[in-house]
C-alpha cells in the first residue's frame, strides 16, 4: 500500500535507541520482511562500534553533518554502499552530529546456502 510521510511525520515519530550505542538513535521507516529503510542520527562524538552483516547489502546516505565511515571522511550528500561481509561503523561525527539516511537489504540465497547470521545494529 502507499505510505508517504512528510517532513512533519517523520521528525514526530519516536527515536529508537540502539543499545551499549549512547549518542545513536534511529527510526525505521519502511520494512517489509528483513528489508528495512530508516533514519539514524549521532550525536558529535557517538560512535557505531564497527560489525560485520555478513548477510545484508547497506546503502546509505549522509543527509547533514559530517562522519569517517570505512576510512573515509563523508559529509552531507555523501553516499557508501556496504556489501555482505565488510566491517562498516561510523566515527568522527562532526559538530553537530550527523543524520544517516539507510537501507540494509538481505543477500537473496538458495536455502542450501549457509550464511552467518547478521548482527543486531541497524547500519
Amino acid at each position: 500500500h502507499l505510505l508517504v510521510a512528510t517532513s512533519t511525520d517523520i521528525e514526530a515519530m519516536p527515536w529508537q535507541h540502539q543499545e551499549g550505542q549512547p549518542g545513536l538513535q534511529y527510526k525505521v521507516l519502511w520494512r517489509s520482511g528483513d528489508v528495512v529503510l530508516g533514519v539514524m542520527e549521532l550525536a558529535e562524538g557517538a560512535e557505531n562500534t564497527e560489525h560485520t552483516h555478513y548477510g545484508a547489502h547497506h546503502h546509505i546516505l549522509v543527509l547533514s553533518g559530517s562522519c569517517t565511515m570505512v576510512g573515509t571522511e563523508l559529509d552531507a550528500g555523501s553516499y557508501i554502499y556496504i556489501p555482505p561481509g565488510v566491517v562498516h561503523g561510523v566515527k568522527d561525527v562532526g559538530e553537530g552530529g550527523c543524520r544517516l539516511f539507510y537501507t540494509y537489504r538481505p543477500v537473496e540465497v538458495s536455502p542450501v546456502s549457509a550464511v552467518e547470521p547478521d548482527t543486531v545494529t541497524p547500519v
